[in-house]
């Protein structure tokens, strides 16, 4: 057991190593000078953003389960995965990235399984199924949603380094292994569309539930939306790669508006045109169009003489 006093350097050292992981997150793109003044384990280290490039299928990996598992069948179901890299013996950063990612999901109107499949792969090598089965033990037995299909579509897995290698490289997932045998390594999570393309990010830890939902109906093209405000998101948001958010798409809003419009004013008119074409009805009408039975109730009170009444003095 290791005791208070020797892990308070091991803790400091990951401290350490993740803010510069985070350093090279928000400096990556600033320019060699910069990056020449991050620490050596943090150059490098980054998500660089390929949107477009397709997972190949035939990677294999080992879930939880000691199962293979190929990119084939994480996407045979034709729905969008998120998918984070990790690696579970990560004592700061990886933890809360899964944290949060549950966070999402037990916010999320989507069911996993239902609407989307969740991969997460740990990017270490020398990680066992075992390591993925603790992992999968924690996180989903706090999930809220459930369907017949969860634990199938929500895989904890290892693999070997060259799956590694071509998985992170496809995504762009950058990161340093030191020489404790921990990593530097960029915080984010990746969505792919239903053909494995890389369809959106999400930088650092927030990934809030609306964001998901929108990076879910983008990957796959409004296919898993469940009702006409899921449709109406999917049309008026679009994803800002500059931003690295969701933000309103001004000319579908402007499209969507002029719709709507339209179809008020024609309603408008229509009824505009009913009232009046009542109106006329009503001032034409002359006393011919009096009901019959109407007229013949008229005549009879005029006479006197009603159906079934007895005439006076008349002998029955």
């Amino acid at each position: 057991m290791r005791t208070k006093a020797s892990a308070n350097p091991r803790l400091a050292r990951q401290m350490l190593l993740a803010l510069g992981a985070v350093c090279a997150l928000s400096l990556g793109a600033s320019g060699q000078v910069l990056e020449k003044r991050l620490p050596a384990q943090a150059q490098g280290v980054e998500l660089r953003e390929r949107f477009g490039q397709r997972v190949p299928m035939n990677l294999v990996f080992t879930e939880a389960d000691a199962k293979p598992l190929a990119m084939a069948e994480v996407l045979e179901d034709g729905l969008p995965v998120v998918l984070a890299l990790v690696y579970y013996d990560c004592p700061i950063v990886c933890p809360v990235v899964m944290r949060k990612m549950l966070e999402s999901f037990n916010d999320l109107d989507y069911t996993i399984g239902d609407e989307f499949n969740v991969l997460i792969v740990s990017f270490d090598a020398t990680e066992t199924p075992t390591h993925a089965s603790s992992a999968k033990a924690q996180y989903t037995a706090l999930y809220n949603r459930r369907s017949p299909k969860t634990d199938r579509a929500w895989s904890f897995c290892v693999a070997d380094q060259d799956t590694i290698d071509t998985l992170t490289s496809t995504v762009g997932f950058m990161t340093n292994r030191l020489p404790g045998g921990e990593f530097a390594h960029p915080v984010g999570v990746t969505v792919l569309s239903p053909e494995g393309e890389v369809a959106a990010y999400f930088h650092g830890f927030d990934y809030p539930a609306r964001d998901m939902k929108l990076a879910l109906l983008d990957a796959s093209n409004g296919g898993v939306a469940r009702s006409f405000g899921d449709r109406l998101l999917h049309f008026c948001y679009r994803y800002d790669p500059e931003a690295g958010s969701y933000s309103m798409h001004a000319m579908n809003v402007m499209r969507l508006a002029g719709v709507v419009t339209v179809i008020g004013l024609i309603a408008l008119i229509g009824g505009l045109l009913t009232i009046e074409r009542l109106r006329k009805r009503s001032a034409s009408r002359t006393p011919a169009d009096i009901a019959p039975s109407q007229q013949t109730l008229t005549d009879a009170q005029r006479t006197g003489n009603f159906p079934g009444a007895s005439v006076p003095g008349s002998v029955s």
